[in-house]
């Protein structure tokens, strides 16, 4: 199960097309995920880019509505 989530995640490994006719060869390719590969990269970088500022907005979030309940 492990192997397919990586596989999911990675994409497929789509290399250059080269020219048949051209002395010049390119040997690099890319990885095309699938969208919602894409997405979920997406959302993690953005957690670990900006991890601090979201943990404390949703400790003090969390405080306001415990204390609107409190009074309420």
């Amino acid at each position: 199960m492990l192997a397919k989530v990586r596989m999911w995640y990675q994409g497929k490994y789509v290399p250059y097309r080269n020219d048949p006719d051209s002395i010049l060869v390119f040997m690099n390719g890319n990885y095309h995920r699938h969208w919602t590969a894409v997405v979920a990269n997406t959302v993690a970088d953005f957690w670990l880019r900006e991890w601090k500022w979201i943990i404390g907005t949703t400790i003090a979030v969390t405080g306001l509505v415990v204390a609107f309940l409190k009074l309420g």
